[in-house]
């Protein structure tokens, strides 16, 4: 019989006493979890998220709570989250003993008595709200899979799987569903931080932040580090208007990122790290600690992981609203207490991060991947995506759309097909144009579409980049200069004013768009729109360096609209304030007065039966054409539409 040493016998037990400590704790979660899926009575779960809370959801809970126990109705009220059709929010599902779920939506104050018949009696009161099936067989309704919104997507979601399905602030729920089982094996199997580190190279995991650089790469940069002391840091500062792809992780499913970060700081020798959370996602801020908390509790964060040697800390730190910190330097020194000012690099992060220690970010969707590739393996993790850009993402689909909402789709898809699942463009308009990216991204013509898929390569011809998950589609409702306008005013809002080349350079932009959407530009503007790029480049970070971007688009893809406005003194949308005007065309409509009692300024001349409005006096506010639609017209004001000689 060979001979075991005692350091092999000692490793021997502290492998078998994590993998009990794990089965112990999986064994109990499962309980847990197959009662939530087959409850002993009826339960209704509320979508409890921001985009829900935003249109009334907690009105919808607090009242089904009071009319159950008014009722004294035998069913439970719990919560989930949306499952991404947020055009439909509020959002409830009732669940009942045999395991099917439906989904009900837009749920009113007054439809509660429908829902909680429903429950109970299964008699079809809200069948009027039903959405579709999550588990389950009804005669009337579908799975909410078949809905064109999500013709796209995997036959199985991946990274959200658990999205609806779970109660987001039950740690049970998550291991109940094979959570924290990819971090646990690793301990127990004694996988090396190597093997760790090269299945993520395997896997091709690129980060998520719109680089797409090498997850599994970067972390070798940190593990091979000079100094022991190292820190792990996750970026959730979403700041992107129209981009919320992580506040459905961090709000939907927080320990997939918790175990994501254990897994990193094991490949990468890191006892400590932060979760950077936007201000703004104060639902967000709550779940996180709250899984961090009870992952504490089960000893799966803190010293001595399920009884193994590993040890590691996680802290969430709570932004205080500025968009440059979701530059990865410019987090580190708000970490640290410091003014959120993004570095000089180098020295990088992997040498010099927060606390002037190696450190490694990554976004929330990048950690949170991590688990899928290690539970799975690289193989399973290509099965989506392309050769550059492998498995699949959380994309955020808003604008001049009928289906607003969140998706997981693989990386190639075509974007027509997604426009479709969208709904196409509202009723009546037309699709001019493509924001993604945010406001340091891109506007890319409607024409591109058939050429754009979801990668990188694809938006490329176009002087453009997808970005980190937002896309924003945009009709000709809207004028882009006017969305120029907003964007190169945040942006200056945004800087952080260490370099007066991004911050007067911003100011500028802004400047000369607003003069010419006052109706006074002049030809020189493109010239200088030109010359403030040109110098933006050499700002310190790329807060300055990509705020021109979506000007340069417009210049390249859209100079119709440009010169129309420049050149011409034509608005084709009717959106801007100094080129239109509101004319009185018919002044026997009764609703005339009515819309001369709503008008905020008194903008109206003359008595009744023979109104005008006072051009100087009007702001424009269109509130009169909403209740007059017969009487009172929007028109190009004449006096400007002068084209320049």
């Amino acid at each position: 019989m060979a001979n075991i040493s005692r350091k092999d016998t000692k490793l021997h037990s502290e492998t078998l006493n994590i993998e009990d400590s794990y089965t112990n704790i999986r064994e109990n979660a499962d309980l847990v979890y197959s009662e939530w899926r087959n409850p002993i009575r009826p339960r209704i779960d509320v979508a409890i998220d921001t985009s829900s809370l935003a249109n009334g959801a907690l009105a919808i809970k607090r009242e089904l709570v009071k009319l159950v126990a008014e009722r004294n109705a035998v069913l439970d009220v719990s919560q989930n989250h949306g499952y991404g059709m947020q055009w439909l929010n509020p959002l409830v599902t009732i669940t009942w003993p045999d395991g099917t779920s439906i989904v009900y939506g837009p749920v009113k104050l007054g439809n509660i008595p429908d829902i909680i018949d429903e429950a109970i009696n299964r008699s079809g009161a809200a069948l009027h709200l039903g959405i579709g099936l999550l588990s389950g067989d009804h005669s009337s309704l579908v799975n909410l899979r078949e809905h064109t919104f999500f013709k796209n997507e995997p036959g199985e979601r991946r990274l959200i799987k658990r999205i609806g399905f779970t109660n987001p602030d039950s740690i049970d729920h998550y291991i109940g569903t094979r959570g924290w089982s990819s971090f646990a094996r690793i301990l127990y199997r004694g996988m090396t931080p190597d093997d760790v580190r090269q299945e993520l190279l395997d896997g091709g995991l690129g980060g998520r932040g719109g680089g797409g650089f090498p997850a599994g790469m970067k972390w070798n940069f940190l593990a091979g580090a000079s100094d022991s002391e190292h820190y792990m840091v996750c970026n959730a500062d979403e700041g992107d208007p129209g981009a919320w792809v992580n506040r459905v992780i961090l709000e939907g499913d927080p320990h997939l990122l918790l175990e994501g970060m254990a897994i990193a700081a094991y490949a990468t020798g890191s006892q400590r790290g932060f979760i950077y959370i936007r201000d703004e996602y104060p639902l967000g801020v709550e779940r996180v600690r709250n899984a961090i908390k009870q992952a504490e509790e089960k000893g799966l964060l803190g010293s001595n992981i399920l009884g193994s040697q590993f040890s590691f800390q996680l802290e969430v730190v709570r932004g205080a609203g500025s968009y440059v910190c979701g530059e990865e330097t410019g987090l580190l020194s708000s970490i640290q207490g410091q003014r959120g000012q993004p570095r000089i690099r180098p020295p990088f992060p992997a040498q010099a991060g927060v606390f002037m220690k190696p450190s490694n970010v990554n976004n929330v969707e990048t950690f949170s991947h991590v688990p899928l590739v290690l539970q799975n393996g690289s193989s399973w993790y290509k099965e989506y995506g392309t050769e550059a850009m492998r498995g699949t993402r959380l994309f955020s689909f808003s604008g001049d759309i009928p289906y607003t909402g969140f998706m997981e789709l693989p990386f190639g898809t075509p974007m027509k097909d997604v426009l479709e699942s969208c709904g196409g463009v509202n009723p009546g308009e037309k699709l001019v144009a493509i924001q993604s990216g945010g406001p340091l991204g891109s506007l890319v013509p409607a024409s591109a579409l058939p050429n754009l898929t979801l990668e990188n390569s694809s938006f490329v011809p176009y002087d453009a980049m997808m970005g980190s998950g937002g896309i924003v589609w945009v009709s000709d409702r809207t004028h882009l200069i006017i969305l120029n306008e907003y964007i190169s005013e945040f942006v200056e809002e945004e800087s952080c004013g260490r370099c007066t080349t991004c911050h007067g350079g911003n100011q500028r932009m802004t400047e000369i768009f607003r003069r010419i959407m006052a109706g006074n530009g002049r030809r020189e503007d493109e010239f200088n729109l030109k010359m403030i790029d040109d110098t933006l480049q050499h700002s310190n970070c790329v807060h300055g360096q990509f705020s021109p971007k979506p000007m340069r688009n417009l210049l390249q893809h859209f100079r119709h609209e440009y010169d129309a406005l420049v050149v011409d003194r034509k608005d084709s949308t009717l959106t801007i304030p100094a080129m239109t005007q509101f004319r009185i065309t018919n002044t026997a409509d009764r609703r005339i007065e009515d819309a001369v009692t709503i008008c905020p300024v008194n903008a109206f001349r003359g008595e009744v039966g023979n109104r005008s409005i006072d051009d100087e006096a009007c702001i424009r506010c269109g509130a009169c054409t909403e209740i007059a639609p017969n009487a009172i017209v929007r028109e190009s004001r004449v006096d400007t539409a002068q084209s320049i000689i």
